[in-house]
């Protein structure tokens, strides 16, 4: 993936992709139609290709893969934490 990484990108996923990648966090490889919003995403959309395989799916970084579980055990944004729950 180059420089380019999840975590840059993130808060230019659109949510429906912030919601599937935090749904399979354990996920190494992404599918095709993740890359592909990944690449619209990207202002650097070169640096993902050379990481694409040739069925269009992104196999993820260590790093990447440490991030998605990170998201997936926070709240999304605009869902902040209700006040009482037990905080992370």
């Amino acid at each position: 993936m180059g420089n380019t990484t999840i975590e840059h990108l993130w808060n230019k996923l659109d949510p429906k992709t912030q919601e599937w990648l935090r749904a399979n966090p354990g996920s190494v490889i992404l599918p095709r139609s993740v890359t592909a919003t990944l690449l619209q995403a990207s202002d650097d959309p070169e640096a993902l290709e050379e990481g694409i395989d040739q069925n269009g799916q992104l196999p993820l970084s260590a790093r990447d893969q440490a991030f998605l579980k990170s998201m997936a055990v926070s709240p999304p944004v605009g869902h902040p934490v209700p006040p009482g729950s037990p905080s992370a």
